[in-house]
């Protein structure tokens, strides 16, 4: 337990209680709490019961003042003794300063002699944060004034320039603080900028309080933790004041002592204004009674009624008791040493002995929350699957990251064949959903349209001839007609295509890939893969890439006349010139003209049959030149299309990359993790068998 001690705090807690229940019982003296809602009356009590020559040696008392008092007492508060004694506060005035930036107020002493400065700058001796601007640099003053018989008061006289509030009304000059107040800094009421400290009198004739706990700790009641501390005794005596009824807090008391089975509940009633005012005391006392008889507490509280006025806090050294005054503290201190004497070792173990089971049962708990931590990975910044260790689980990745490959290598490879099997089927001039078919179709349907225009100077007539489809508009030439097929089907088939590689190739496609790599890793619970990165490019510029496809054909398109040796050639119709992009549009940089027949055609043959064989070799001309140019704008956006797909692959290799690092580092920081799980279950194992072996010895 104390190498586990040295770091946990419920254990420091522990030690510390069973340190202080061991020196408990080195002493031999029972616990004796005085408490009281008066702290004149709680230390009347402890006078009374300290001025017995046995007693201190029988019993530790300790005196407490209960907070939220309802009361007032008879006792002036010029009468409380500030010399400082075995049962007085070094410093029991008191000006509390809450800040907002803590979760305590700040205590400030005051002293009998010299002022103290209030204020924001850095020599005042009570210093208010920068942020409350309201407040001056030299705000007040807090000066004592000395009263009668010795006894000193205080007054706070304001120097500031936005004014200094007590409980919210502004004061001229100089105030005299009473008990309670509040002070607010240049506003009536506490803000952001405006501070608040409060005067108290703390008669505290105790030693000095352990703190009471925080609000979270606490329970509906806002004592509650202090009803814990007040009830670790052997003996509680409340101390009550009957010209004022019982108090909620005097009450809650009384039920969690009955409740906490201690040895002795005493609830001693200062008779002392009996004489003076018999029918208000004698009433508060029987209301108390059948308070006690409703909450069938009648036998479980002792109610010694004693004028306790001779012990008050006074300057002036104590006279001799009154006979009935004094048997009745007699009668007081004799029960109290009865009840020491005879019974003293059996109520030391019995009180010690259960506060030992507690605290071994707050042990208790502590291991089992440490061994349920370490169990279920609490401890661990990530946990290993359920029913997994590290050997398997470290298997298990080096398998996903084995088969992430494989089907990657299987993808990309099944992608690559259907784009080749895609371009095939594009340019197969045997296929009539094939671009060459269309290309064919269209120029075998052209037809020869023939025109004659008379020479100047010359006899004979000139004869042009040109070719014309159905399929083109008034504004349209071959040309631009075949440039809108071209190159329209191309670029519609390049943005299918790259649908069909992103989402439908290789059984779903690159984006496929991505998004089963992302959840082969999704077993390995606590690792960051962000899903945005597994996600595949899916736009492809085709305009970007018909810019790379440009193609130059000869601007002629020639043929030999077999019969005559003459060759014909053919200008503007056939012409393919330089094809551009305006817009994404192809358009064309030369003009489609018509054809010339030399004079030695017309004179040597029969017209139509000359133009039957001129218009069949146009036909083959053309479709050959636009096949060829189809199949180079093919194999143009297929080699981009496959740029675009290497590029995709080579991201997803260094996304692997990166992916193994994150693995590898969340393997080497969950070995560690588990490591120190073990020598922390090790530990704790080592710790318990200890703990159950002094368990074992104590018999508890």
């Amino acid at each position: 337990m104390t190498a586990t001690g040295s770091q946990d705090p419920t254990f420091k807690t522990v030690a510390g209680k069973l340190r202080s229940l061991s020196a408990i019982l080195k002493t031999g003296k029972l616990k004796f709490q005085i408490v009281s809602q008066s702290s004149p009356l709680a230390y009347a009590v402890a006078k009374m019961v300290e001025s017995s020559a046995t007693l201190p040696a029988l019993y530790q008392f300790q005196t407490t003042t209960l907070p939220g008092q309802s009361q007032r007492t008879e006792i002036p508060m010029q009468a409380v003794e500030y010399a400082r004694t075995e049962l007085a506060s070094p410093e029991p005035v008191l000006l509390q300063f809450t800040d907002r930036d803590r979760e305590q107020p700040i205590s400030h002493g005051l002293p009998k002699n010299g002022k103290l400065l209030i204020g924001r700058r850095p020599d005042c001796q009570i210093q208010i944060p920068q942020q409350y601007s309201f407040a001056s640099g030299h705000h007040a003053e807090i000066v004592p004034v000395p009263g009668t018989d010795n006894f000193c008061n205080w007054q706070i006289c304001d120097t500031s320039t936005n004014g200094t509030y007590i409980n919210g009304e502004k004061i001229e000059g100089c105030y005299q603080l009473q008990p309670d107040d509040r002070i607010t800094l240049g506003y009536p009421e506490p803000t952001d900028r405006s501070a608040e400290l409060i005067f108290k009198l703390e008669y505290n004739v105790a030693s000095p309080q352990s703190t009471h706990g925080s609000a979270g700790n606490q329970a509906s009641d806002p004592n509650e933790s202090l009803y814990k501390e007040l009830i670790d005794c052997d003996i509680l005596c409340l101390v009550i004041n009957p010209t004022a009824p019982l108090s909620n807090t005097e009450k809650r008391l009384i039920e969690r002592t009955t409740q906490a089975r201690l040895f002795k509940t005493i609830a001693i009633f200062d008779v002392s204004a009996i004489a003076r005012e018999p029918e208000r005391v004698n009433n508060n006392i029987d209301a108390f009674k059948q308070w006690l008889k409703s909450q069938n507490l009648q036998g479980a509280v002792a109610l010694p009624l004693i004028p306790l006025h001779p012990f008050y806090p006074s300057p002036e050294p104590m006279t001799e008791l009154a006979p009935n005054v004094q048997q009745e503290c007699d009668r007081f201190r004799q029960f109290l040493e009865q009840s020491a004497i005879e019974k003293r070792e059996e109520i030391l173990i019995q009180r010690v002995s259960s506060q030992i089971k507690q605290q071994l049962a707050i042990l208790e708990r502590a291991y089992a929350e440490k061994e349920a931590a370490l169990q279920t990975g609490q401890n661990l910044s990530v946990a290993l699957p359920p029913g997994t260790d590290i050997d398997e689980l470290d298997r298990q990745i080096r398998k996903a990251f084995k088969q992430v490959a494989e089907n990657k290598e299987k993808s990309f490879r099944e992608i690559r064949v259907e784009l080749n099997k895609s371009k095939a089927a594009l340019i197969d001039g045997f296929s009539k959903e094939s671009l060459l078919y269309k290309i064919k179709q269209f120029t075998d349907e052209l037809q020869p349209v023939v025109s004659r225009e008379k020479e100047i100077g010359q006899d004979k007539d000139r004869v042009s001839l040109r070719l014309h489809s159905d399929k083109m508009s008034k504004s349209q030439t071959i040309h631009t007609h075949m440039n809108r097929l071209c190159y329209g089907d191309m670029s519609q088939w390049a943005k299918d295509e790259w649908q069909r590689v992103y989402g439908t190739y290789g059984d779903g496609g690159l984006q496929e890939i991505f998004q089963q790599t992302h959840a082969a890793f999704d077993f390995i619970p606590g690792l960051d893969l962000p899903s945005s990165s597994f996600a595949a490019n899916s736009e492809f510029d085709v305009y970007k890439c018909l810019q790379y496809s440009f193609v130059e054909f000869d601007n002629q398109v020639s043929f030999q006349d077999q019969s005559s040796g003459n060759k014909l050639m053919l200008w503007g119709s056939a012409a393919m010139g330089v094809v551009g992009l305006a817009m994404g549009q192809p358009f064309l940089l030369m003009s489609a003209g018509m054809g010339m027949l030399g004079k030695q055609v017309a004179q040597q043959q029969s017209e139509t049959a000359k133009i039957e064989q001129i218009t069949e070799n146009l036909r083959k001309g053309l479709c050959q030149h636009y096949q060829s140019l189809a199949r180079s704008i093919a194999d143009k956006l297929s080699q981009q299309i496959n740029l675009a797909i290497e590029a995709e692959e080579r991201r997803f290799k260094t996304l692997m990359e990166t992916t193994s690092d994150k693995v590898g580092g969340y393997m080497t920081e969950l070995k560690k993790g588990l490591d120190s799980a073990q020598n922390q279950q090790k530990q704790l194992q080592k710790e318990k068998s200890q703990f159950m072996e002094i368990r074992k010895k104590m018999q508890l």
